[in-house]
């Protein structure tokens, strides 16, 4: 056989094993590499995974978009609306509570001035011991005291408000104090029958202010804090990043990133020995 007969059987020889080569491993091809196609389309999932994770890592939020999670938005956003709300309403009761308790503070302090006053009569009603002078240094005490309770009950208000003395927007009505007269046992009487109805009145005030304020507004605070609580506790279970969870989702999507791009360069690795074969003598 000649040489030139002898390559030409070699060339059909080469032809025959990469034909045989090509039908046994499917993937034996240079035109498409699946292999290298497919390290691609995961590098690139694992690579929207990642950025997905960091986002979620960086900002503390698992819904960042609607296409995050669309329902779990919608339900995430009403209950942060329900919760700017009662915020809201629970820095008005606290507000309303505090004229209250500004209120409240005014009347017991009237309270306390009636019970002095009351000691001032009593011990002025001592004919058996007391003199004109000490009558009427009793009689000057008490009207400094009327002058001062009539005074704090004018003036007490919250803001621009006035609390008790009965005008809009106030809390209570609370009467002045006539002027007393402890000048003979008659109209010292009298006078200690007036203080004791002008206390009867201010007990029953400092009840309702009390009442109000125990059984309303401090309840009713009470009540939408636990509410907005409990509302704020539901919303990040929603909303809010599981920081455990999605660090390992990041690391393991770390992992394949760095797994795709080693294997990629080994994806041409079928495309070259078919080459090999071509070029081999």
């Amino acid at each position: 056989m000649c040489r030139k007969q002898a390559a030409c059987h070699l060339r059909q020889d080469k032809a025959a094993a990469i034909f045989e080569s090509g039908r046994m491993v499917s993937n034996m091809n240079i035109c498409n590499n699946l292999r290298a196609i497919n390290l691609v389309r995961e590098i690139g999932l694992s690579v929207n995974l990642m950025n997905r994770s960091m986002e979620r890592l960086a900002s503390g939020l698992r819904i960042n978009r609607a296409s995050d999670d669309p329902a779990g938005l919608v339900i995430s956003e009403q209950m942060r609306s329900r919760i700017a709300s009662l915020n809201q309403e629970i820095e008005n009761t606290t507000v309303t509570l505090n004229k209250y308790r500004t209120a409240d503070s005014a009347a017991l302090q009237l309270r306390h001035s009636l019970t002095e006053l009351r000691s001032y009569a009593v011990a002025a009603a001592n004919s058996g011991a007391n003199d004109a002078a000490v009558r009427q240094a009793y009689q000057t005490a008490a009207e400094n005291m009327v002058s001062s309770y009539n005074s704090l009950i004018e003036t007490t208000s919250f803001g621009n408000q006035k609390l008790l003395d009965g005008s809009e927007g106030s809390v209570a009505e609370i009467e002045k104090l006539n002027d007393l007269d402890f000048s003979d046992p008659e109209s010292i009487e009298q006078a200690i029958t007036e203080i004791d109805q002008k206390a009867e009145q201010l007990d029953s005030t400092l009840i309702s202010l009390g009442s109000k304020q125990k059984n309303e507004l401090e309840r009713n605070l009470s009540t939408m804090r636990i509410e907005v609580q409990n509302l704020a506790a539901a919303e990040s279970q929603i909303r809010d990043t599981d920081f455990v969870s999605e660090y390992a989702a990041f690391m393991r999507n770390s992992l394949m990133l760095q797994a795709g791009v080693a294997l990629m360069a080994h994806a041409n690795l079928p495309s070259y020995t078919v080459l090999s074969l071509l070029n081999s003598d």
